[in-house]
């Protein structure tokens, strides 16, 4: 549930948006972050130089960077999930079984946010770079967990957020969206055909509390070709996740 007011401050927008851009683009310097940001180089200095000041930033090479304190911050935001030790586990050893790629992520205001991540000896490149928000209708993982929520939050997502594409698969209606949300809870595994990037598929499932709620999701991804010609490491991988995701629940049973 959105429990936002609506009322923003300026200053503290602009903080975030340089911070954002610094990390998005290794970018440091006044005068480069003023003008990506439509900004005068004067805000973005007192910005800088206050966020320096608190020791949220460092310099190097006479240009801000950001410093190791957040790691305090996104510590302590990652702490909070629960089972987070056997999730990463989990995680560690569906990357060591498959080869491949494998992430845990969780739903935070309607985007997916990946928090853990594993690469297998024959992982693929992916776009699976932790914190970053990621659209949930596009991605295994995100489909996964819109399934288990209920459909007047997963409406809200949708009324939020759309159905950007990123490739010529990604859904981009309602309607073949919730079919297929439909067939991921009968089936408990969701899918990524090429749908984020091309020539890159995934099968990712749930996991839920014991309660029912959804804490986020499990995925493992790789090359489509290894993932669809041969439909044996297929069915093995997508057991190997489900293995992983009971496992977690087993543990969260009795944590």
């Amino acid at each position: 549930m959105d429990t936002g007011d609506g009322k923003r401050i300026g200053a503290v927008e602009r903080s975030v948006r340089i911070l954002e851009r610094m990390v998005d683009t290794e970018e440091g310097g006044v005068n480069q972050l003023a003008r990506a940001l439509d900004y005068s180089p004067s805000t973005v200095h007192a910005h800088l130089a206050t966020l320096y000041d608190l020791g949220y930033l460092v310099t190097v090479d006479g240009e801000y960077a950001v410093s190791n304190r957040f790691l305090r911050v996104a510590t302590h935001a990652r702490d909070g999930i629960e089972g987070l030790d056997v999730i990463r586990a989990n995680v560690r050893r569906l990357a060591d079984e498959t080869g491949e790629s494998a992430q845990f992520m969780v739903e935070e205001h309607g985007r997916g946010i990946y928090v853990e991540k594993a690469e297998g000896d024959r992982g693929a490149p992916n776009d699976t770079s932790l914190g970053t928000p990621r659209y949930l209708h596009m991605c295994a993982s995100g489909k996964a967990i819109l399934a288990h929520l209920p459909p007047e939050r997963v409406g809200e997502i949708v009324d939020r957020w759309g159905l950007p594409a990123e490739t010529d698969r990604t859904i981009t209606d309602e309607e073949t969206l919730f079919a297929e949300l439909d067939a991921i809870r009968d089936t408990g595994v969701a899918t990524n055909e090429g749908e984020t990037v091309d020539g890159l598929t995934a099968v990712g499932a749930p996991i839920r509390s014991t309660d029912g709620r959804v804490i986020g999701s499990i995925s493992v991804s790789g090359p489509t070709h290894r993932l669809t010609s041969n439909g044996e490491i297929r069915e093995r991988y997508r057991d190997e996740l489900i293995g992983a995701v009971e496992d977690v629940t087993l543990n969260l049973t009795y944590l």
